[in-house]
Formats: structure tokens, sequence, C-alpha cells
């Protein structure tokens, strides 16, 4: 018997055929305004995994895996937000480095 409050089964970390890393920094008014929120939304959106946090020094700093086309959706849906007349969020991508894949399982915000 399976108790309706059991336990779900662990998901192992992976790295997916085919997934990139990136890593991306955003500054401007990137803290204090949301945006690592928006960010977990945007990567939910865009299906990548990975982790994004403040950085001490004002930016955000962020970690994103998937495929190129996940990757490149998800930039777009962050700059989209940036975009918005709605958002506090001001600023940009200021740094992309290509970085090795890594065992993930989700998204998540990290703090510092």
């Amino acid at each position: 018997m399976r108790w309706p409050w059991s336990r779900k089964p662990k998901i192992e970390p992976t790295i997916p055929d085919g997934a990139i890393r990136r890593r991306l920094s955003y500054a401007g008014r990137v803290q204090a305004v949301g945006f690592r929120f928006t960010v977990d939304g945007c990567a939910s959106q865009a299906g990548v995994t990975g982790w994004v946090r403040n950085m001490d020094d004002g930016t955000v700093l962020c970690e994103v895996q998937g495929t190129p086309a996940q990757i490149e959706r998800f930039k777009a849906l962050v700059q989209e937000q940036i975009d918005s007349p709605k958002s506090w969020i001001k600023g940009g991508l200021v740094g992309e480095e290509a970085i090795e894949p890594k065992p993930d399982v989700r998204f998540s915000i990290l703090n510092l």
C-alpha cells in the first residue's frame, strides 16, 4: 500500500545529451527588484536547469544548462522581462561564458 503522503522517489542529477552550460552575469538594477525570482520563472518556461544568485558587487550571476535552443529562449525571456515597462528591473546581460555541463535536477535560487 502506498500512502498519499509518501515521499516521491529521489531524482538523480544527470547531464542530458546535447546539453551545454553557460555562466551569465547581469548588471544594473538587478538586486532588490525580484530579478532572481523572475529568472527562476524564465528558467521554468525555457526548461533549463542551474542556479541564480546575487553577488557582493551588485551583479547577479546565474548558470543555466540545457540545449542551445533552450538557453537562447531563456536569455530572450529574461531580456523581455528587463525590457518590460512594468518591470522594476533595469539592466542587462554583461557577461557570458561557456562552461562544462554539470549534473543538475532543477533550477534553484541560491543565497549568498
